[in-house]
């Protein structure tokens, strides 16, 4: 039996517990393996309505909330979780989201968000934001947020300072595993990108490679699938048919430079 504890000894607090919203099996995997190395018990939902349902049970502490999911989004998830009672619909929502413009903050802002984190996700920027969340509101202010955004410029095929993360977060055959697992997604993904008639399906296809191409450093993939996202948006049909048919190269790109740093054999 173990020895009670003496008045002068504190209780062991119980991990704080973080719901985290996303619907990319690779994001939720990073994401998860960043949070539980820094002591947080994580647990997940895949769209909105789960994270709506889940979050209605109560004793979350903080909610990472992805923007863009099927069944329903994080911006309307958000505007029904503010509308919980009690406890439950005060817990911190924190917005994940490759779109971190003047706009899409205040959009964040608009529907009860606090505060937001850019994907590709920073490890350090990530547990920063999570851990001022979870402070006391008078040490933290009510809305404002607690870090900002990462900038990223560099113009290599990869971005090596998220490989390094990434191998640091993960053991070596999880970042194989992982990596493989992105790479045979992207090559679904951009047949997907070169068929796709739809300005809106291929809007959201080129969000997806946006955001999964940057949390696992493939930098050129990223921007221009981002450019691809914004001249869907903009109905640029002239940039959207060369953008569409540039991105399998850059897929091969990133796929050689994997290799070329050892990180696929």
């Amino acid at each position: 039996m173990p020895a009670p504890l003496s008045p002068t000894q504190p209780e062991p607090t119980a991990p704080r517990r973080i719901l985290v919203v996303e619907d990319s099996p690779l994001n939720q995997m990073i994401v998860n393996a960043v949070l539980a190395s820094a002591g947080y018990r994580v647990e997940m939902a895949n769209n909105g309505l789960e994270a709506v349902m889940a979050a209605q049970a109560g004793g979350f502490d903080l909610i990472l909330m992805d923007l863009s999911m099927p069944e329903m989004d994080g911006l309307t998830a958000t505007r029904l979780l503010r509308d919980l009672p009690g406890p439950a619909g005060r817990v911190p929502v924190i917005a994940m989201t490759a779109d971190t413009d003047e706009a899409d903050r205040l959009r964040c802002r608009e529907v009860g968000m606090n505060d937001h984190v850019a994907k590709p996700v920073e490890r350090a920027q990530l547990l920063s934001v999570v851990a001022c969340w979870l402070r006391p509101a008078d040490q933290r202010g009510a809305s404002a947020p607690c870090a900002p955004a990462l900038d990223r410029t560099a113009d290599a095929v990869l971005d090596l300072d998220v490989l390094r993360q990434l191998a640091q977060d993960l053991d070596d055959d999880l970042l194989a595993e992982v990596l493989e697992q992105f790479l045979a997604e992207t090559q679904d993904r951009i047949v997907r990108i070169i068929q796709e008639p739809d300005l809106d399906a291929l809007t959201r296809e080129a969000h997806t490679l946006k955001s999964t191409a940057g949390t696992f450093g493939a930098h050129a993939l990223c921007v221009a699938a981002r450019a691809l996202e914004m001249s869907c948006r903009a109905k640029a049909e002239a940039e959207v048919r060369a953008l569409r048919f540039d991105i399998p190269r850059l897929a091969e790109e990133a796929i050689a430079a994997y290799r070329a740093a050892g990180y696929l054999p």
